[in-house]
Formats: structure tokens, sequence, C-alpha cells
């Protein structure tokens, strides 16, 4: 099994009410987070990233803006256990 299968991938489901709170699309919370905006549509969507782009893009957010919650409770594992 290669490496990126083996991987364990995590979701944010309040990006959604995050992003949209602050920034009225993702081109322009994509220019303000300096980041791609396909990432943040796979955020928005549900799509499930690696730990470090869920956790790069809440400390981006949380800079900029009070989240009101640790960022370790924002990110959820998709792994069964």
């Amino acid at each position: 099994m290669s490496a990126k299968k083996k991987r364990a991938w995590f979701v944010c489901p309040q990006w959604q009410t995050l992003v949209a709170d602050h920034y009225p699309n993702d081109a322009e919370a994509a220019k303000a987070l300096h980041t791609d905006p396909k990432v943040l549509g796979k955020l928005r969507s549900g799509a499930p990233v690696a730990k470090s782009t869920v956790l790069k893009m809440l400390r981006q957010a949380a800079r900029r803006h009070r989240l009101g919650v640790p960022l370790e409770d924002l990110v959820v594992d998709t792994r069964t256990r």
C-alpha cells in the first residue's frame, strides 16, 4: 500500500461557518489566508486533507479572527477505529 493511502486524513466540520463568517467567497479567503482556493474548496466541501494542511489553514484564520475554540477541537480524524 502506498504511503499516501496509509496516511491519516482529517476534516474540519466547522470550516464552512468559520469562513462564511468572515469572507464572502473562497477567492477572498484564499487571498487573505495565503493559500490555493482549491484547498479551501476541499475544506469547505468536507473532503479529507492532510492534518498539516487543516492546521495550517486554521492557524492562518486564528491569526486574523478569534475562533473561540482550540484548534485541536476543530480537527477530526477520518480513520475508523
